[in-house]
């Protein structure tokens, strides 16, 4: 393999690797942290597909390692985490809505692989798996941070509480609807936001609570609010339409 394609995808294994320490962290009851790592395994994730089209290595063998880290790291560590958050005191509703986490994101995978010809770049049938895995993490982070008073903000009781997990049982159904989502610009500018928000995460407890907040706000608008606006199509030029549609199908 060239060493120019082995750059995207040791990025992708650092995505891989983030989401198992993920699990780890839920196992062990470092929750925040757990929530930090599916954050920054997002933005690995973004990243390798990215330098694979700046540097022109894209590769199927690339599109494939990526598809392991969406499930383990938008699927199966969140579902882990809220396990471990809450849903293992639920008995049989907590397997079966932790189940349904996983499930639904196979699912959501698998469709996408086998019926979008143009892997995302002209937006997506069904929410895309990692704005779950996110509401998610985020919800976690907030409630773990100890800057929100539990009597209004509460993962196992109250509003906040119904709020969190009802809008991520309608993401669960959505990833295996046929609604359709656009894809968000894929810019340097806004990945570069992206970044930086994540970053602050790992920040000082304000900054940290303060980027959370505005990523969740994010999730929600993004899932209840876009697919009502008009429609508007995904700009690409024509000259990279093609590599753009191979985005993360990495060969040597």
């Amino acid at each position: 393999m060239k060493i120019r394609y082995m750059i995207p995808s040791s990025v992708t294994a650092a995505a891989l690797i983030a989401g198992l320490f993920s699990i780890l962290k839920s196992i062990e009851g470092d929750f925040m942290l757990a929530s930090q790592f599916i954050m920054l395994s997002m933005i690995l994730d973004g990243l390798d597909g990215n330098i694979s089209r700046w540097i022109k290595a894209s590769s199927a063998f690339g599109a494939e390692l990526d598809t392991f880290v969406d499930i383990t790291s938008f699927g199966v560590a969140p579902a882990i985490l809220a396990y471990q958050v809450l849903f293992n005191r639920l008995g049989t509703f907590g397997l079966v809505f932790v189940s349904l986490i996983v499930l639904s994101g196979a699912l959501r995978l698998a469709r996408f692989k086998v019926i979008d010809p143009h892997h995302g770049q002209h937006g997506f049938t069904g929410l895309p798996i990692t704005v779950n895995a996110g509401w998610i993490a985020m919800a976690v982070f907030l409630s773990q941070s100890g800057m929100l008073d539990e009597r209004f903000f509460s993962l196992a009781k109250g509003p906040g509480a119904a709020l969190v997990w009802s809008c991520s049982l309608a993401m669960v159904l959505l990833q295996v609807s046929r609604v359709h989502y656009t894809k968000p610009t894929k810019g340097v500018v806004w990945f570069a936001f992206c970044c930086f928000a994540v970053a602050m995460l790992f920040l000082r407890a304000h900054v940290a609570v303060g980027a959370a907040f505005g990523m969740i706000v994010y999730g929600f608008v993004y899932t209840f609010v876009m697919p009502m606006l008009p429609k508007h199509a995904v700009i690409i030029d024509d000259e990279d339409d093609e590599e753009e549609a191979a985005e993360d199908i990495r060969y040597p």
